[in-house]
This record gives C-alpha cells, structure tokens and sequence, in this order.
C-alpha cells in the first residue's frame, strides 16, 4: 500500500512517475509476478541488513544506520546530483536547498503511537514527523485507506510506503517507511523493491522477536509469582497453620474443661475457640489460594478442578451445567468465587446428607427489555444446588462463622449472594454479578 503525499513540482519527482515505481514495487512484493531473477535474490548486501534489523536489540539505536546504507544503496545507481546530495547532507560539509528527507515510522509491541526514526545524519523537522504520525494513525483507523492509494495534498511533499511482509498470503506488520522529495528518487532504483522487501521483512522478523520475547517476560514473571505464593504457602503451613492447629486443640479443651465454670468463664473459652477455628480456617484458605492459579482458563475450569477435588473424598455425584462457553475472571475474582463455591460444597458434604450436588454457570438477564429482539445478558449466575435436608439460615449458630465469610467474600466481588431452600427441597446457594466483556 502506498501514500502519495505532495504533488509532484519541477526539479522534484513526478508524482506519476513515483506512483509507477510504486507499482513495480507492489509487484515484485507479489509472488505471482516475481521471476527467477528477482533481484533480491542477488543482494547478499541486503539480506545481512535484514538480519541486522531482526536481530537488533533497540532499532532506534541501530536503524538509523542501517537507513543511510539502504540509502546509499539505492542512490548508489542513480549517481549525479542525487548521491551529491545524499553525502553533503550526511557529511554535513554545506548547508543543502533541497534537504534529503528519509525515515521509518515503527510502532512496536504495546505501544500506541508510531515512533519516528531517521537515517544517521538526516534530521527531520518536528512538524514534519508529527504530520507523519497523524497520517498513519488515521490510516491505521480507517480499513479501506490502509488498502487504497491515498493522494494527501499539501505538504509535507514524498512518499509513504507500508512496510508490510506477506506470509501464508497474510500481511503483517504496520510499519511505515517515507521518502520526502527528492528522497523518493531512489524509488527509479532497479534495488527498490528488493530494499523496500529488506526493510519489510527485517521489521517483521523484529516484531515477532520483540512479541516473543514479551511473552517469554511475561510468563517468566507469572511463574516467579507462582513460586513465590508457594514458598509463602509453605512457610504458612509448616510454621503459622502449625500454632493454630495445636491452638485449636488446645482451645477445645480449655471449653470443655470449663463446662462446669461460671457463665462468663463458658462464653470466653467458647469464644476462644471460635477465633482459632476461624484463624486456622482461613489461614488454610490462604495456603490453598497460594497454589491456585489458572492463567487463562476459563471460570469452568476452575469449578471443573473443585469437582474433581470433592469427588475424590465424597461419594456425592456431582454435575456442572456450564452454558457459557469462555468466562475468564481475573485471578483474584476467581480466587473469591472458588472460595464461596467451596464452601458451599463442603457444606453440602458435611452436612446436608444429599446425594446429588449440581453446578450451573449462565447468564440472565438484570430487567425488562424494551425492544422486541433478544434480551441482552448482563449478569453472571453461579448456583450451586443439593438434594439434602436443607437448613434455615436463621438456624445456624454464630459459631459457624462459614455463611458470614462467603457473605463478606460476595461482597468483595460486588455480587448478589443467596441462600434459598427449593420447593422440592435441598438447598440452593446463588451467586451473581456483573458481566464485564473485554
């Protein structure tokens, strides 16, 4: 894809005479049209600037060098006043009328705008480079341009080429390189598209190098995270989960011992007790919430793994009815939602004397809707449903302090949370929230 920015004027290249060396360019990108002798295969020169370029560490370090030789070597055919421009320029040695004006506009991994970078010894005016990030956000926003020539008129005055490297008959890249008249001579080059596919493919080769290496940062800092919570996860249990756990016996025998103590001795010790189960409870949720991690599974993986866990130590036959086919949570969000679902499956277990425990994941709708087509869902629905005996939860007693804690977790997740009983009995523990589409 090619911009004509500028009209062509005397002493300058012919804007339709550009246009036709940007089409032969556009042809020999082409596989279709590419002959035998196609000249890139007889540039070794160009071949180790493309390897330089993908190999690179900072392009904006080593680009700008590597621009004044492609310059060079395409103005190296025409000689003449274009070369004397080109070296006075560089060199520096007098001031040119007609400055030579050259440079890659390169938008690398996560960043939002286009980074400007100039040959070695040719400056390029601020206005100049900020005119160029406009025009190729703009392109980059609007499809049918970024597949169309573009004739862009007033100033600055060349030539915009999309650097894109074809592969598997996918284009890909969304770099730009600009030769400002009377840079875009070197467009009569008979090496023009063998530079121009150089250049191409040694910033897609970058690219890829520069997104491997992300995701390599990427999962190399997850997995120090994840060493990291399990090393915690280890001192908690081998040190703090210790203490509690002998506190918890101890506190149990301290109310049972005070059974035949004064009223106020009984409420203490009981309440002893209570906080070093609660302490030893949630500190074992912390251990588990240590190993706990999912990446980018899905939220059915998560009650997937928790079904499996409880099949291995309960004779329940659990189902989950999953209706959405990707939910992905963060996993924090994910943490809280598997710490409710656990326990209202343990409860299950322990208590509820059922047989039959049934996951369902959907989404519902949040009101009316107006119009006549689909309602549109705007919330997540979790239930967690058994066939046991059911319970009243004004029922419980505060020392079973589980139903406050999925309460308090609800909350932080910003979700509705519910404790009905079915009509044909058993109990039903929901849990809804906000859908969040990214």
């Amino acid at each position: 894809m090619q911009v004509i920015l500028g009209a062509g004027k005397e002493g300058k290249v012919p804007a339709a005479r550009t246009a036709a060396a940007l089409d032969d360019v556009r042809r020999a990108d082409d596989p279709l049209h590419s002959s035998p002798g196609d000249t890139r295969r007889e540039t070794p020169k160009l071949d180790a600037i493309t390897l330089r370029i993908a190999t690179c560490a900072d392009l904006t370090e080593t680009l700008p060098s590597l621009l004044g030789e492609l310059l060079r070597e395409l103005w190296g055919e025409l000689q003449g006043e274009w070369m004397d421009l080109l070296n006075q320029q560089i060199a520096g040695t007098q001031a040119c009328s007609r400055p030579v004006e050259s440079c890659v506009l390169h938008r690398g991994v996560d960043q939002q705008r286009h980074e400007v970078i100039a040959p070695a010894g040719l400056a390029l005016p601020a206005k100049t480079r900020q005119t160029l990030q406009e025009i190729v956000s703009q392109i980059a926003h609007d499809a049918h341009a970024s597949r169309q020539p573009l004739a862009v008129s007033g100033r600055p005055h060349g030539v915009l080429i999309a650097l894109t490297h074809t592969t598997d008959s996918q284009a890909t890249g969304d770099d730009w390189l600009w030769l400002g008249e009377p840079a875009a001579a070197a467009l009569e080059s008979r090496l023009a598209s063998a530079a121009i596919d150089a250049l191409s493919r040694g910033l897609a080769l970058h690219q890829q190098q520069q997104a491997r290496h992300a995701e390599d940062r990427k999962a190399a800092v997850a997995q120090a995270l994840k060493n990291e919570r399990r090393h915690l996860a280890a001192e908690l249990h081998d040190t703090l989960a210790q203490e509690l756990s002998y506190l918890q016996m101890q506190s149990a025998r301290l109310t049972r011992a005070a059974r035949h103590a004064p009223q106020e001795v009984q409420a203490l010790a009981e309440d002893v007790h209570t906080q070093a189960r609660r302490a030893l409870r949630q500190t074992r949720e912390l251990i588990n919430g240590a190993h706990a991690t999912w990446g980018d599974a899905p939220l059915a993986c998560v009650l997937d793994n928790l079904i499996e866990e409880f099949e291995t130590r309960s004779g329940l036959v659990f189902e989950l009815d999953n209706r959405i086919q990707s939910l992905h949570l963060p996993d924090a969000q994910a943490l809280q939602v598997m710490f409710i679902v656990r326990e209202a499956m343990t409860n299950s277990v322990r208590h509820a004397q059922a047989s039959h425990l049934r996951l369902q994941l959907l989404y519902q709708s949040s009101g009316p809707h107006q119009s006549s087509g689909p309602q549109p869902a705007e919330r997540v629905l979790l239930t967690i449903e058994d066939n046991g005996c059911g319970f009243d939860p004004a029922d419980i007693a505060p020392a079973h302090f589980g139903l406050g804690i999925m309460q308090d977790r609800a909350r932080q997740l910003g979700a509705d949370f519910a404790i009905t009983q079915p009509r044909q009995g058993g109990t039903r523990v929901t849990l809804s929230w906000e859908r969040h589409d990214t």
